[in-house]
């Protein structure tokens, strides 16, 4: 069931629906305010709505900027399962190899010392 919760943003009132807690909307709003406010500081802009845009913006290039890096890293990861899984039959092989070669030299010895 959703929760409605209190949420000031820029100091316009707002109240959110959500299955989120109210630590999580908490910390949306912080984050929001924490960008709205180096906005004003920098003196872009004194129209509170293009400053909460420019805020949402920032925030919005942040969102896809690191699902892109995760992307990316899982593009990644799928190469390294494969390098993995690649290692690991190699690996095998060589066992495979050096148990068959251990075999044949036991029984080249075992014949020479007859």
């Amino acid at each position: 069931m959703a929760d409605r919760f209190d949420v000031n943003i820029a100091g316009y009132a707002l109240i959110v629906q959500t299955e989120r807690s109210a630590e999580h909307m908490a910390r949306l709003a912080e984050t929001l305010n924490g960008r709205v406010r180096e906005i004003q500081k920098s003196g872009g802009t004194a129209n509170y709505l293009n400053v909460v845009m420019l805020a949402a913006m920032e925030l919005a290039d942040d969102v896809l900027t690191f699902a892109d890096r995760l992307e990316g890293l899982n593009r990644e990861l799928a190469e390294l399962r494969k390098d993995v899984e690649t290692l690991r039959k190699e690996r095998e092989g060589l066992m495979e190899s050096v148990d068959r070669k251990s075999r044949d030299l036991l029984a080249a010895l075992e014949s020479a010392l007859k």
